[in-house]
């Protein structure tokens, strides 16, 4: 049987503009999507989303896979077998095991190597509306007197949710693609510690446009965390938070009742001071409400 891992999450920003959209302009926009009343949301691609997780990664001491100049991985891997090579690189690129890779090899004759990641995330998408407002800079040139107003689009005091899977089984692991049968590649201590490199960096995220003067806080501030039987994203529609801070506490209740074949266990972590109903979380769930870094160390429990 398969192990899922399954991490629904929301933190709260302050005043930043994390992930920036196409720029007319003196003007800097961030990404929005619209619904169908009219009401824009702000969103953070899951691209930029596993690019925070892997610099955070990598700032934590896991190595990076290097480009070159046209934007390919320098691969560590002599074999020229398919299936040899494909264990020389999980192997020796504990990122690309970790998030997937493609490898083309020009002249070859046969199809690129490719592995599917086995960390899947979701955008990071706003709860609250976007309210429209903007930050001023000064952008100065040379022999201009005072400089030219840029406008940049901002996000504020807004709670932002997202969700992150993991493939546990596949961590240090190839599958047939057929058969879907799978073979350990790496020994447990090394998978072990690679996994932890990822839930350190869940803990520690750090990333965002702008950082230079719209530095925010990126960290999860509730999370629920569950073991699950298949990779079924539950919480992508189950986090909410209403207009006075409170986390919607009955569409929980619903994914619970409704997803028990497949949820094998679960916790919930909450950072203290965020939520306003944050004694009735822990009323309603009892001993399943633990702290949130608890609560993100059941990934690294769950995933043995």
């Amino acid at each position: 049987m398969r192990t899922f891992i399954n991490l629904g999450y929301l933190t709260k920003v302050n005043i930043d503009n994390l992930n920036s959209s196409e720029n007319p302009g003196n003007m800097i926009l961030l990404k929005k999507v619209q619904d169908s009343k009219g009401d824009y949301y702000v969103y953070v691609s899951g691209q930029a989303l596993r690019y925070y997780l892997k610099e955070t990664m990598n700032q934590l001491g896991m190595p990076l896979t290097k480009l070159d100049k046209s934007g390919e991985y320098i691969i560590k891997a002599e074999s020229k077998d398919d299936d040899v090579r494909y264990k020389e690189i999980l192997r020796n690129h504990p990122d690309l095991d970790l998030l997937g890779f493609m490898e083309a090899r020009k002249g070859s004759g046969k199809m690129a190597l490719r592995r599917w990641s086995p960390v899947k995330v979701s955008p990071m998408i706003s709860v609250y509306p976007w309210k429209g407002e903007t930050d001023m800079l000064t952008q100065k040139k040379e022999g201009q007197d005072g400089g030219e107003l840029v406008k940049i689009e901002i996000n504020t005091f807004n709670f932002m949710k997202g969700t992150i899977i993991l493939d546990a089984d596949m961590i240090g692991s190839k599958s047939d693609e057929l058969s879907h049968d799978i073979e350990n590649v790496l020994e447990t201590d090394e998978k072990v510690k690679r996994i932890n490199y990822l839930v350190e960096s869940i803990k520690n995220l750090d990333g965002g446009a702008k950082k230079a003067r719209l530095l925010d806080d990126l960290t999860p501030k509730f999370v629920v965390v569950t073991k699950q039987k298949a990779g079924t994203p539950i919480f992508l529609n189950a986090l909410d938070v209403d207009s006075e801070g409170n986390i919607k506490l009955e569409l929980l209740q619903e994914i619970f009742r409704e997803f028990h074949g497949i949820i094998e266990d679960y916790c919930i972590g909450i950072r203290s001071g965020i939520f306003e109903n944050e004694e009735q979380v822990k009323l309603e769930f009892g001993e399943k409400v633990i702290s949130l870094n608890q609560a993100l160390e059941k990934i690294k429990e769950w995933s043995d």
